[in-house]
């Protein structure tokens, strides 16, 4: 049940109205702000807050500003003029108060729609303006591809033409040319052992003239027969390496080598076998039944409630405060309300409490008579049936408590007509606390009037019989 909230304060100029409302230690997302052209609605549980305005305001001007605990809304006026009233008059009747809220909720409902088709159709121009910079972007880049490309064909038709137009011995001394640049030559690095160290190889071929090859020819065959067989040596030893790399120098591996003749079996060398633990870790399981394919698919729908239900009670401690979730400080505050009158944020207040520890029967037993005083009797017997369920084992330390909560639900047994059950409660109270006068009061009473509503009862058995 919302509790009104009255005291806010409101100030005018000829062009500015400013609205403030106590923000009572609320934090700001959770406080809910409506305003259109004649309506204002402040709404954060269990507080709420509305006023129909006296004359028109620019609502998409307004300005709501949360700081130093409190609310406040900066509304701009349509027309420059001093309201001196801040209510209409025609919203303190019943009838016309709810065609003003429907007629608010109407033009609130109408505003935020067409809001929504304005962005929509602002993000969808947005998207056109980008797909068409991109496919300008895109047709650009091929252009220029596509001119590229063009340059290249017109370089190569250009040196084929000019190629085509020179004479054979031209020709062939580019094509030698161009030969010569591409050839390089064939170095061969190879380790051949510890005491030789790395020999270059090179062998290059090129095309020479006629002149040139009569020249190599006489060099070749002023070198000494030594240096020829060194160099025909060398080669030869450098492809051996490189044909078989894992056998030469160090590079021979044991497993190449034969086992002697003299080497045992190893079945005979070997010793026993040495003794171990092999340690053997199960998957920690919750569920104390072993685990089975036909189970599991109910297994995992119990597991997802489970966390779905610990992620709200966690988002909603995030949004408390450290008292607000603290059972004491709520009963508290529900005992400070009880005492103000305001029964119904009392009543909260223990049901916030009974949320967090619903095992504590004083809770129970202290809404039970909220419920009473605004006759709400019903409810009031279910918390103190609720509270005896808890009032267990029966003790002399929970004797009290337990003489106390079967008062209140004879006291509310007897506003329900149930004079009988009421009777029962009262006498085991009476039972409990023999020299409680309020009980034995009320006892007597009761007595009274059971025993007069059976002798009608059996007078007018009589009568019809």
């Amino acid at each position: 049940m919302p509790i009104i909230m009255k005291d806010y304060q409101w100030t005018e100029s000829e062009t500015r109205l400013d609205l403030s409302l106590p923000q009572k230690g609320i934090r700001s997302n959770k406080i809910d702000v409506m305003v259109t052209n004649l309506y204002v609605k402040v709404n954060y549980s269990p507080y709420f807050f509305d006023v129909h305005l006296k004359h028109e305001i620019d609502d998409c001007k307004t300005r709501v500003v949360m700081a130093d605990n409190t609310i406040t809304l900066h509304l701009i006026k349509e027309e420059p003029i001093l309201w001196e009233t801040l209510v209409n008059p025609a919203s303190k009747d019943s009838s016309k108060r709810k065609e003003l809220v429907a007629a608010a909720y109407k033009y609130h409902e109408e505003k935020v729609k067409s809001d929504t088709d304005k962005r929509e159709n602002v993000k969808a121009e947005q998207n056109k303006m980008a797909l068409r910079t991109a496919m300008d972007v895109d047709s650009g880049e091929k252009e220029r591809i596509e001119a590229v490309k063009q340059a290249e064909r017109d370089k190569v038709a250009k040196e084929m033409d000019e190629w085509q137009n020179l004479d054979d011995d031209e020709k062939e001394r580019q094509y030698l040319k161009a030969n010569k640049t591409r050839r390089q030559p064939e170095d061969s690095d190879t380790n051949a052992s510890e005491d030789h160290t790395t020999d270059d190889v090179s062998n290059d071929t090129t095309i020479v003239s006629d002149s040139e090859k009569s020249k190599s020819t006489v060099a070749e065959e002023n070198l000494s027969h030594n240096e020829a067989d060194e160099r025909a040596r060398k080669f030869e030893k450098i492809k051996h390496n490189l044909a078989n790399p894992l056998k030469s120098g160090k590079d021979k591996t044991k497993a190449e080598k034969k086992p002697s003749k003299e080497e045992k079996p190893m079945w005979e060398t070997s010793g026993p076998r040495q003794q171990t633990e092999i340690t053997v870790s199960f998957t920690p399981r919750f569920f104390p039944s072993a685990a089975r394919e036909s189970t599991a698919a109910d297994e995992e729908a119990w597991f997802e409630k489970n966390v779905k239900a610990q992620t709200v009670l966690k988002a909603k401690d995030a949004d408390t405060k450290e008292d607000e979730r603290n059972p004491v400080w709520l009963s508290d505050k529900a005992g400070v309300f009880y005492k103000m009158g305001n029964f119904p944020a009392a009543i909260n207040a223990y049901s916030e409490a009974i949320k967090i520890s619903p095992k504590l029967p004083k809770l129970y037993i202290n809404r039970a008579s909220c419920y009473i005083v605004l006759n709400l009797y019903d409810d009031a017997v279910i918390d103190c049936t609720r509270a005896l369920d808890l009032l267990t084992p029966p003790v002399e330390a929970n004797r009290l408590s337990r003489v106390r909560t079967l008062a209140k639900r004879g006291s509310a047994f007897c506003q329900l007509g149930s004079l009988n059950r009421a009777l029962e409660d009262y006498e085991l109270a009476s039972k409990l606390s023999p020299d409680n006068e309020p009980i034995k009061r009320d006892l007597e009473v009761l007595r009274a009037q059971t025993g007069d509503n059976a002798l009608l009862q059996e007078q007018s058995t009589i009568t019809v019989s």
